[in-house]
């Protein structure tokens, strides 16, 4: 039952992701992707509020998720002019809202948790929106493909994990933090890691000519970068909640708990992608 809850909210999901996909490049409307971020970075800030809260960082909610928008926005209806100043106004926001805190201890951590949330979250998603801006304006809708290669290659790196690592999985690779992944599992995610990079690249002849010919070293490569970004970012929120004494984030989806449980191997992954596809091999 668990698994079919799992596997049906999965397909609703992805549904929702590949139909705004289409859309934004269909109908040339790319800030229905800002849209799409937002969705996710709202509850994933919520998310990490609570958490902070249960570790003793109490940190103003209402003050913390106002700027969630702003940076989101000032990427999608600025084409990113002021993106940065944006963002470091709601960092010094955050380090001023707690500079008078007492004692000074907490007003410290409430100030680099502040700080730190603004870059975990909403910056770190704003690559989505980056990759997909990289070639959206290139036919057949190179840049939905971007962004459609990214998130198989997350998925592939999870199913991956799941697939192999529950049958197989024999050795565990960090039984501290996260007791199920074993080492079986993540040579799976791997795996499902390049072929997700494939499946993806299927969608579109910009893709094909680059992954299946002369691109394929490349696929690799980069497959297994993503794929230890996305275990980091993993490891990272296991952690995280872990100290906070929870076994998920939330309750987002049905059978996979909050958004951060969704989104937290691809935070990490989408800087990489986005790294080596458009400053190491100018692809986009």
């Amino acid at each position: 039952m668990k698994i079919l809850k799992r596997a049906l909210s999965a397909v609703v999901a992805g549904s929702v992701v590949f139909a705004v996909l289409y859309l934004g490049t269909r109908w040339n409307v790319p800030w229905i992707v800002g849209l799409l971020i937002l969705v996710v970075a709202y509850p994933a800030g919520i998310e990490y509020v609570q958490l902070m809260r249960r570790l003793g960082i109490p940190l103003a909610l209402p003050e913390f998720m106002v700027w969630i928008p702003v940076l989101v926005f000032s990427y999608v209806l600025l084409d990113g002019r002021y993106a940065e100043v944006a963002l470091l106004l709601a960092i010094a926001y955050q380090v001023l809202r707690y500079l008078r805190s007492t004692p000074h201890h907490t007003g410290f951590l409430q100030a680099v948790a502040g700080a730190f949330g603004i870059l975990y979250v909403p910056w770190l998603l704003h690559y989505f929106y980056l990759i997909y801006l990289g070639g959206r304006s290139e036919m057949p809708h190179v840049g939905a493909t971007h962004a459609l290669v990214v998130l198989l290659m997350v998925w592939g790196f999870d199913s991956g994990g799941y697939i192999i690592g529950k049958p197989f999985g024999r050795h565990k690779a960090f039984p501290l933090v996260s007791p199920n992944k074993t080492w079986e599992g993540i040579a799976g995610g791997f795996l499902f890691t390049v072929i997700g990079a494939l499946v993806g690249a299927s969608f579109s002849p910009v893709w094909r000519q680059f992954a299946y010919w002369e691109g394929l070293p490349h696929i690799l490569i980069s497959s297994l970068l993503v794929g230890c970004a996305v275990q980091l970012g993993d490891v990272f929120a296991s952690k995280l909640k872990r100290a906070a004494g929870v076994k998920d984030s939330g309750t987002f989806l049905p059978g996979h708990g909050g958004a951060l449980d969704r989104i937290d191997g691809l935070l990490f992954a989408l800087p990489v992608f986005y790294f080596y596809y458009h400053y190491v091999l100018k692809f986009f």
